[in-house]
């Protein structure tokens, strides 16, 4: 009878002995599984089942059967004949067969389950390790080694990607290795975050601003290591900083014509003084003096301008925009300019005016900004050199650009060229550019400042409005000219 209820479970039984864990039963179940007869079967142990790796390992769990008569829900590998690894979820229960310490072994088979598991668990790793790649940011684990530095287990994301540090190349080096430096401004923060605390910051990172977190991740209830997260925040800064220059732009300006008011209305009555004090040394022949007047009256008529730009830039504008001749703006450009470069023996040469072109400006406003940014590359070049006026453009855009072969701009100086009042000339004042940059935002251009050491190139880039040049080349050909 027991044998028949042996027989109709599921599940297969064995009994071994408990000193030598030599097989004394099967069921048909376990049979079956294993591929052996029933004589096969009592002549082999568990040790060539491949139950147990060695006798240490069985003697440990032996004592554990003995002090608990009972252990559940243990999962082992068992050969079975032809050499496949199954594995099994067992039950095992110490009992006496005629006095006999055994072992009764009741369990299942659960491979195909663990196979489908594994399968499942490879999936759903693969999917976050996707979708961690797709992440806008990054994704760091670390682990601390007993030297006390801190070595990369995972690197995933899109700024990890775009600083060249995945999980491929960085496994396994420590911080120190890939960002020597990084340790001594982030080292605090790893230490607080391995003992439990989550931390967050700011830091630039190979040209980045992330703001970065740090959280303890456990286990077995044990701090174990260190997730790090982050996100780029440069476009969110920069903004920031955008705002904060708009707005200290807006109370410079503020100041700027309270400040310009209240000089105009003194310094219109000093000059009218100093003119008829002119007039009275005329009147008595004192020439020596008058030279001192012109003088002064000269002074004067420079800080008039100087207060004419301060109220510019608070002054409504309202500049016409109409449809101009870039050939024309050229035209009346270079007679002004050539005075210039001829007195510095400074080559002025043309690039790209070969077909009429036009553009939505300002003609008086943008000749005012072309013409200060020429003057400044004048006189950036004490030593000769060339001066380039030329055009660009293409699909979108069409750009205007001043080119000097000068000593260049210092790093110090290029983020400071478009702040009021800002100067390194003794005469000026510091608003030619800021001035000039708002007038051609004012138009829906774009005014930026590129240095290197062999020169400077200032660019005026608007939207593209080309005109038919077909057609102007057409009438050039027609009298005569060749583009």
């Amino acid at each position: 009878m027991l044998n028949r209820i042996l027989n109709i479970k599921s599940e297969f039984v064995c009994i071994t002995t408990f000193k030598e864990g030599e097989f004394i039963y099967a069921n048909n179940s376990a049979l079956q599984r294993l591929g052996y007869t029933k004589e096969q079967m009592l002549e082999l142990d568990v040790f060539k089942l491949g139950v147990w790796a060695n006798t240490e390992i069985r003697e440990n769990f032996k004592n554990q059967l003995s002090t608990h008569g009972i252990v559940e829900d243990l999962e082992l590998d068992i050969l079975d004949k032809s050499g496949r690894t199954l594995t099994c979820l067992l039950n095992f229960e110490l009992i006496q067969i005629f006095n006999t310490p055994c072992i009764l072994i009741a369990g299942r088979d659960i491979t195909l389950v663990k196979a489908l598991d594994r399968n499942d668990y490879d999936e759903m790793k693969d999917e976050l390790l996707q979708t961690v790649r797709s992440v806008n940011g990054f994704l760091v684990q670390m682990k601390k080694r007993e030297d006390g530095e801190f070595y990369y287990v995972l690197a995933e994301g899109k700024i990890a990607e775009e600083i060249g540090y995945t999980t491929a190349n960085s496994y396994g080096k420590t911080v120190r290795e890939i960002f020597p430096n990084l340790y001594d401004t982030e080292g605090q923060y790893f230490e607080r975050a391995l003992s439990g605390e989550t931390v967050s910051f700011e830091i630039e990172l190979c040209g980045k601003s992330l703001f970065k977190t740090l959280t303890p991740y456990y286990s077995h209830g044990h701090v174990s290591g260190i997730i790090a997260s982050a996100v780029d925040v440069s476009e969110r800064k920069s903004m920031e900083k955008m705002l904060r220059l708009s707005e200290l732009n807006a109370a410079i300006g503020e100041l700027a014509v309270g400040v310009a008011h209240e000089i105009r209305n003194p310094l219109t009555g000093v000059r009218g003084f100093v003119q008829l004090l002119g007039e009275t040394l005329q009147k008595h022949g004192i020439e020596k003096e008058q030279k001192y007047v012109s003088l002064i009256l000269t002074e004067l008529a420079r800080i008039n301008d100087l207060v004419s730009e301060m109220l510019w830039l608070r002054k409504p504008k309202e500049s016409s925009m109409e449809s101009i001749s870039l050939t024309k703006l050229f035209k009346d450009l270079m007679p002004l300019i050539q005075v210039d470069t001829n007195l510095k023996n400074i080559q002025l040469d043309t690039y790209g005016v070969t077909a009429e072109k036009s553009i939505k400006a300002n003609m008086a406003l943008l000749k005012q900004v072309v013409l200060n940014l020429c003057k400044n590359s004048i006189e950036a070049m004490d030593n000769g050199g060339t001066l380039v006026l030329g055009l660009s453009q293409d699909n979108k855009t069409l750009t205007i650009f001043v080119q000097d072969s000068g000593p260049g701009i210092p790093d110090d100086i290029m983020y400071k060229l478009f702040t009021p009042f800002f100067t390194t000339k003794q005469s000026g004042n510091g608003l030619g550019l800021f001035i000039s940059k708002q007038i051609i935002l004012e138009m829906g251009g774009e005014l930026n400042i590129r240095s290197n050491a062999s020169g400077t190139v200032a660019s005026i880039t608007f939207p593209s409005e080309l005109m038919e040049q077909q057609s102007a080349l057409t009438q050039m050909n027609e009298v005569g000219m060749t583009p």
